[in-house]
């Protein structure tokens, strides 16, 4: 069953919270770390002084700003990749909620990438 949840049919999830410190880049790997894809992330800006900036699924051409001492929410989507650049003085806490990958995505993603070798 390919991965097509909405807000009314979600299983069980798990909470996850990473804190990026400060001055760094990092990309957090949903399906790598947590064994599952983000589906409601919060993201926390502890830098009272400078902005950070976020992307997320690898799509480097739609960069977020994130405000000092403010944060953003990213719901309705699913979330594999998040990048965060954080700013000088201060963290970044994301707080996600993850659904687990379930086995039947990983047979339906192997053979829809040997399909298109295939090619």
């Amino acid at each position: 069953m390919p991965f097509n949840y909405t807000v009314s049919n979600l299983p069980l999830l798990s909470p996850v919270t990473v804190v990026v410190p400060a001055a760094t880049t990092q990309t957090i790997s949903f399906p790598d770390n947590f064994a599952g894809r983000a589906v409601a992330v919060k993201l926390s800006n502890n830098d009272g002084a400078n902005n950070a900036t976020y992307f997320w699924n690898l799509n480097a051409g739609q960069v977020n700003i994130l405000r000092s001492s403010s944060f953003d929410t990213i719901d309705g989507t699913s979330v594999d990749y998040l990048t965060l650049t954080t700013g000088a003085a201060g963290n970044v806490v994301v707080q996600a909620q993850v659904l687990p990958i379930t086995q039947e995505e990983v047979i339906a993603e192997r053979k829809a990438v040997r399909s298109y070798g295939e090619y």
